[in-house]
């Protein structure tokens, strides 16, 4: 489709670009921060500081909104899209355009069309990085599951830091890959029915975060019972969600060995073949059903026409 390049849609969406890239990684910060607390061994201490990064994204909601406002001010064709975008804003971070839906702007590689070469070349991108998060995460899970029964965790605060930083950065890496990818593929359900684990490990701490906030009415009611319930079931979670990171860390790994990568291969050629198949089914019934109205539907006769008097008067 052809796109008018003086199109006051596409001039927004041109304008507004890296800004609201920018501010949809500085959400995603704050939630991670965020996070980052609710890692923290140390529940009373860090529900104050939850409180602070949760106050910040939603100071940040206004801009998303706005943006969803410019759109439907202009007349943007998917002003509607922005708006359903506004109220969950990291997925602003790989946004498409705002008039056709079929271009995305990326960092180091601009504004590029959304196809299959794109989303080969995003995902070789992410292979670098999420392996060096997956080589990160095994000293962790050392420090905070091995050594905390032999050492508290505590009373060094800068390794305690150092562990709570990294499984933030963890669940920020894990995050915008899902975010990207998830924006790059045309079949949604698809893909997070394929990378439930990555769903699953970005969603545990937000819920079990949402939980813990409620300490801080609880600890101002001296409820000091139902406080420490929380306080267990946030460490459920958190162990829960350290295993599953550790697992998926694991298999990201395994896809490094030739062996592994060959079976992975072998799969994806096996789906595509079904993908064909059941195309060939397709076009098999389309042609039946042609068939079958061409056998049914009476032969047209021609009206004949008067011949004409060519004799000469």
């Amino acid at each position: 489709m052809n796109i008018d390049p003086d199109s006051k849609t596409l001039q927004l969406d041109r304008f507004l670009a890296v800004p609201m890239f920018c501010a949809s990684m500085l959400f995603l910060v704050f939630v991670a921060a965020a996070v980052q607390e609710f890692t923290s061994e140390t529940i009373y201490q860090s529900v104050e500081a939850s409180l602070y990064f949760f106050e910040l994204t939603l100071l940040m909601f206004p801009l998303f909104l706005a943006e969803a406002l410019a759109h439907f001010w202009i007349g943007s064709p998917r002003w509607k899209t922005a708006f359903l975008r506004s109220l969950l804003p990291p997925l602003r971070l790989a946004a498409r355009d705002h008039e056709t839906g079929t271009t995305m702007w990326l960092p180091m590689l601009g504004w590029r069309e959304v196809d299959d070469d794109l989303h080969e070349e995003v995902e070789r991108a992410f292979s670098g990085p999420m392996m060096v998060v997956a080589l990160m995460i095994l000293p962790l899970l050392a420090i905070s599951l091995v050594w905390h029964y032999r050492i508290d965790i505590g009373q060094y605060p800068w390794l305690e830091a150092i562990v709570e930083t990294g499984y933030s950065i963890t669940w920020l890496a894990f995050t915008v890959e899902f975010i990207v990818m998830f924006s790059l593929v045309d079949k949604k359900f698809a893909y997070v029915r394929k990378h439930w684990v990555d769903l699953l490990i970005i969603c545990l701490p937000l819920v079990a975060f949402l939980r813990v906030l409620r300490v801080s009415q609880l600890l101002r009611l001296q409820q000091v019972t139902k406080a420490t319930r929380i306080y267990r079931l946030r460490g459920l979670a958190l162990r829960l969600w350290r295993g599953i990171v550790a697992l998926d860390m694991l298999s990201r790994l395994m896809r490094l060995d030739p062996e592994r990568r060959i079976e992975l291969l072998e799969e994806l050629i096996t789906e595509k073949e079904e993908e064909i198949e059941k195309i060939r089914e397709q076009i098999s019934e389309l042609q039946a059903r042609i068939a079958t109205k061409a056998k049914v539907a009476p032969p047209q006769i021609a009206p004949e026409t008067p011949a004409k008097d060519t004799e000469a008067a």
